[in-house]
């Protein structure tokens, strides 16, 4: 009997099987060990079993590994409203003023003025004298050191102190907890690394009073697109929410924030041994029926576009409905959609960008969706649903006609993207052009097609294929 091999595996003289795999030398501070290794099993069915899952993570540790640490979000990099504040206090305390200390002034004229009220008063008017007056003879003050210190030297302990950040919260937590750690490199980088994506996500550095569960759900949508895999995303929040317990706890801000990252949802992320294909279902030819003569009986017409687009291109709901007039092309010998980040709606990540083509009752149904409306250009092409949260909604729509004819809770409408992805193995399309259809990262092969014509061409000839249509009569780049 032929045995198989396993890359990485060996027996071990107890008789398990053991994968062993060495860190590049190169990557091994950044992750902080010299090798993976892990035993699979005791006999070669379990040592097969548990290999895919192991490696599959290790080579994606790997990559996350050789990623650039990201530049620019840094703990370094960042200056926050708090950094400000201490360098005023710092600034005044150098000039002999303490900050802390009450501000004594008296009312009944200057001659009874404190002497430290009046030393207040002259630093007062000589920061002033480096900036213009503005309309009201007052001088412009822009830089925010000066004007804490303004404010400081006005008001002294009643001077109101920014409040605290995300960047500040992870500054006094790496300061604290991480500093001196035998793996503090490494703990850092991971800092910098969830600051990036804060920072990207929310275009700020958030103050941690304000940060909402919608500022939660924007960050971990950040790392899904940026084709994190959901269990690094995962990691990466056990970062962030510890590092927001820590800044609550330590700014006192109980009372008034909330860390929102705790029991956050992220999409793809199972429990062990839950595949992608368990939590969703293909429509059955009988399934499929039933639920496009229902929908095209009953649902709006606007629906009734968007549901045949979906069966026949397998586009995302939320691409469907985002779509612009100017996204679909229905001339010439490549009919197609056009699928890109505009004002409407966000994409899932990079893949998502592509073009999709339209044949059959798809193109037909696009064609009908420009007929029915009068303006052009950059105007929703589903006019009803082309908004912030309109895929939700035409979702929610479409459910409710799908389950009257449909009761399998396995079955949905994204089960059309799972229909056309069965329809295209079935015949025969490559996994490259599945993917570059479907808008999944395409991994190996990326370059494959060189242009967007040339991978538009490629894939409306699989689609052709896919649907028993002759491609003979495509001419272009022929």
């Amino acid at each position: 009997m032929k045995t198989i091999t396993l890359k990485y595996v060996t027996m071990t003289k107890s008789g398990s099987f053991e994968y062993r795999r060495q860190v590049p030398a190169a990557l091994r501070k950044r992750l902080g060990r010299y090798e993976f290794k892990k035993v699979l099993g005791f006999n070669e069915s379990d040592a097969i079993k548990a290999w895919p899952a192991f490696h599959d993570w290790v080579e994606q540790e790997l990559k996350n590994a050789r990623a650039p640490a990201p530049r620019g979000a840094t703990i370094e990099a960042i200056r926050t409203a708090m950094d400000d504040w201490r360098e005023a206090i710092a600034r005044l305390r150098a000039l002999g003023i303490d900050p802390t200390a009450p501000v004594y002034r008296e009312e009944e004229g200057p001659e009874n003025h404190h002497p430290e009220g009046l030393v207040r008063d002259a630093m007062i008017e000589d920061i002033g004298k480096k900036y213009p007056l503005d309309a009201e003879g007052y001088p412009d003050v822009t830089s925010p050191i000066d004007t804490m210190m303004i404010s400081l030297l006005g008001a002294g302990p009643k001077a109101k102190a920014p409040e605290p950040t995300f960047v500040d919260a992870a500054r006094l937590y790496i300061a604290t907890k991480v500093a001196g750690d035998a793996n503090e490199k490494r703990k850092r980088l991971r800092v910098d690394r969830v600051i990036h994506f804060v920072t990207t996500a929310l275009g700020k550095d958030p103050k941690l009073a304000e940060l909402t569960r919608s500022d939660a759900r924007e960050v971990v949508g950040e790392m899904l697109s940026s084709d994190l895999a959901p269990a690094t995303v995962d990691r990466n929040c056990n970062d962030i929410r510890a590092i927001i317990e820590f800044g609550i706890r330590e700014f006192e801000l109980e009372r008034r924030a909330i860390n929102h990252f705790k029991n956050i949802d992220i999409k793809g992320l199972k429990d062990v041994g839950k595949a992608d294909r368990d939590e969703r279902n293909p429509f059955t030819a009988q399934q499929l029926k039933d639920a496009r003569a229902f929908i095209l009986k009953h649902a709006t017409p606007e629906l009734q576009l968007i549901w045949r687009l979906l069966e026949g291109t397998g586009l995302r709901v939320s691409e469907a409905t985002g779509l612009e007039v100017k996204d679909a092309v229905v001339e010439g010998e490549l009919p197609h959609l056009v699928i890109r980040f505009n004002s409407i709606r966000r994409l899932k990540n990079d893949a998502s960008r592509r073009r999709v083509p339209l044949l059959g009752d798809a193109l037909a149904a696009a064609k009908e969706a420009l007929q029915a409306i009068t303006v052009s250009g950059e105007a929703p092409l589903f006019p009803r649903y082309g908004r912030k949260g309109g895929g939700d909604a035409a979702s929610a729509a479409l459910m409710k006609n799908l389950r009257k004819v449909v009761p399998d809770p396995k079955v949905t409408v994204h089960s059309l993207r799972h229909s056309m992805q069965d329809r295209m193995i079935r015949a025969g399309i490559s996994e490259h052009d599945r993917h570059l259809i479907l808008g999944h990262a395409v991994n190996g092969e990326a370059n494959r097609y060189g242009s967007d014509d040339a991978r538009l061409l490629a894939v409306t000839r699989s689609m052709h294929v896919c649907y028993g249509v002759s491609a003979n009569n495509i001419s272009v780049f022929t």
